[in-house]
């Protein structure tokens, strides 16, 4: 094997090793927050069916919220994701495969959490206190709101922070192109 091929074989498992670290930050920082939200249930308590009804009336405005924050914020980052890559495209410079990646990874996990949030808010328009059911049916409805609130805001941030590690490497680019990992190399062909 010549160097330059060894030299192109040590330097695209250290971009790949880069970006699985970063990944494993960005799911990380998500299953922290997911289980922040847990953590709060579990403070609480765990409800009686006598209770789950008044805790659902109480809880059903913050996951609103929250869940419109997440459409939204997905809306804007997708919107980002189109500007990041015209941005790709307009450069003099040849990006690795794996910065499309990246960032179709980014898109899809943010199209997801947007019809998650949507369906939870959708979920959240029935008049559930209003429901004539089992008193029961109030304490699965509020578990499953409260899982629903707490992953979709970790997942949600593992969205941002797989922004940020694009944005972190994009910014490499610009500081020193020749040394940016996403830039793609003589040696890579």
């Amino acid at each position: 094997m010549t160097d330059s091929a060894v030299n192109a074989s040590d330097e695209l498992p250290s971009e790949a090793e880069d970006r699985r670290d970063d990944l494993k930050w960005a799911a990380a920082g998500g299953i922290a927050a997911a289980l922040i939200g847990f953590t709060g249930m579990a403070i609480v308590g765990t409800a009686s069916s006598f209770e789950a009804r008044r805790l659902l009336d109480a809880v059903l405005p913050t996951v609103r919220f929250a869940a419109s924050s997440y459409v939204a914020g997905g809306a804007t980052i997708l919107a980002l994701m189109l500007t990041l890559i015209t941005f790709s495209i307009t450069l003099d410079m040849e990006f690795r495969a794996s910065h499309y990646n990246r960032i179709r990874q980014i898109a899809a996990l943010t199209t997801a959490v947007i019809v998650g949030s949507v369906i939870l808010l959708m979920f959240l328009s029935f008049p559930l206190g209003e429901a004539d059911v089992d008193r029961g049916w109030y304490l699965g409805v509020y578990y499953a709101v409260l899982f629903g609130g707490a992953v979709t805001g970790g997942t949600f941030i593992s969205i941002v922070l797989m922004l940020f590690y694009a944005v972190r490497e994009l910014i490499h680019v610009g500081e020193n192109p020749t040394e940016a990992a996403i830039i793609a190399t003589e040696t890579d062909e």
